[in-house]
């Protein structure tokens, strides 16, 4: 990343969140142990349809636009950016890692928990599938766990419990490419409930139990946190989009007009409608105008709205955690944000604590950039381990057109049978 303004650029990130109807770039930076964001843009984008990249070209124009508004807004020229992978199309492995430590003294140091990061790798995947990032919940050491951090204790064994994030092959080679085409490369990619909730959840939520809502456009992530950790992910197919729809198909006008009204008249509920009013707009033809009532737009709202909190919640009763969510619930993103009543309504139908989150940080205060601007604070916070993901995976810049079938025969190996592992286990320790 060059500096245009000559400002030490050591703790500078940029991220991307390529998302169903826009993608949102964020340029930030840790100073004095305060998350600044120095540069943020947006383009709509048409390339992405549920969470999926679906047109490559027309996704590298909308990243290319957002990145220049970011670069102009913080004075800095970027080359490479962390971006996301929708939680709902990733699978979340549970795996272990052991190492002996490698000191003579016994000190435990980065390196060691490189190395026992990359332990935890080993895991058989299907083979179109890879890993693309790599979440600690706990070290332990010589059989003391709860440690977050064990460099510099003294230990003999050192062990890992950790999260693994897999994806498929293709959804990854896609964000790869179109990063790439953009003229940028990719410093890494961050499950996006993993960036989200690092800017708009706090860590008493994470330890008690909580639920993450982020409404985006065509989907919403629903992701259940406990004991500080990523427990759950899910994806629905519904998101802002369909209000939207829905006004536009029933009125029978554009869904540019139907965007303007959910946006500036929008309620969560049609009791809130207290004077009807008449509201004239275009119609299709472009010949005449059209005259809506507000009751009748928030009674289309109302049963859209009611719609998808019935399937979040419903989702939230299949994983098993609802009744235990002591922190309740946080929604997020740009889907449901600006809808007035939607956080009164929300409290309404679930019987648990439930708030709006955003990210509340110098230079931004915007839900749309929750996603982008979370990447850039995980980013900053897990750059230790970084060079454990380098080390031990194929480069993401590395991608080309036989990267795909390589990933698949190195997924198809089988791992070291039983005995072969033991020997090299117990090898360490002497």
């Amino acid at each position: 990343m060059n500096n245009k303004g000559g400002n030490n650029v050591s703790n500078v990130v940029a991220s991307l969140d390529i998302g169903s109807s826009k993608v949102c770039a964020t340029i930030a930076e840790i100073n004095k142990n305060q998350f600044n964001v120095l540069g943020v843009g947006t383009s709509e984008c048409k390339g992405v349809k549920k969470g999926i990249i679906v047109d490559i070209d027309s996704t590298v124009q909308a990243i290319k636009s957002a990145v220049k508004q970011a670069e102009h807004m913080s004075n800095r020229e970027i080359k490479s950016v962390y971006t996301n992978i929708c939680g709902g199309y990733s699978t979340v492995y549970k795996n272990r890692g052991v190492i002996a430590v490698s000191r003579e003294d016994k000190e435990i140091t980065s390196e060691d928990v490189e190395r026992v990061i990359d332990a935890a790798k080993v895991i058989a995947i299907p083979a179109d599938k890879q890993i693309v990032d790599i979440i600690p919940e706990q070290f332990i050491v010589d059989g003391y766990d709860g440690i977050r951090d064990p460099v510099g204790m003294v230990g003999v064994r050192l062990e890992v419990e950790a999260n693994l994030i897999v994806a498929s092959c293709t959804t990854v080679q896609n964000i790869i490419r179109s990063v790439q085409k953009s003229d940028l490369q990719v410093d890494g990619i961050i499950i996006e409930p993993m960036g989200t909730s690092t800017i708009v959840l706090n860590e008493d939520e994470k330890e008690l139990g909580v639920a993450l809502i982020d409404v985006g456009a065509e989907t919403t992530d629903i992701s259940i946190f406990k004991k500080g950790c990523l427990n759950y992910t899910k994806v629905i197919p519904v998101g802002g989009n369909n209000i939207t729809n829905d006004i536009s198909i029933v009125c029978k006008i554009s869904s540019q007009d139907a965007e303007k009204i959910k946006r500036q008249y929008g309620v969560a509920n049609s009791n809130l409608i207290k004077n009807d009013e008449i509201l004239k707009i275009p119609d299709l033809a472009g010949k005449g105008q059209k005259e809506l009532h507000l009751l009748d737009i928030a009674k289309i709202m109302d049963a859209r709205i009611s719609e998808m909190l019935y399937l979040i919640k419903e989702q939230l009763e299949a994983s098993g955690e609802y009744e235990k969510l002591s922190a309740g619930i946080v929604i997020t993103g740009g889907g449901l944000f600006s809808i007035k009543g939607m956080l009164e309504n929300c409290q309404n139908y679930f019987d648990i604590p439930i708030r709006f989150g955003y990210p509340n940080y110098i230079g931004v205060a915007n839900p749309v950039y929750s996603a982008s601007s979370g990447i850039a604070l995980y980013a900053l916070k897990q750059k230790r381990y970084s060079t454990v993901l380098n080390k031990s995976s194929k480069s993401y810049n590395d991608y080309d057109d036989d990267t795909y079938e390589e990933k698949k025969e190195e997924n198809t190996k089988s791992r070291p049978d039983f005995i072969e592992k033991v020997k090299e286990f117990f090898a360490d320790f002497f």
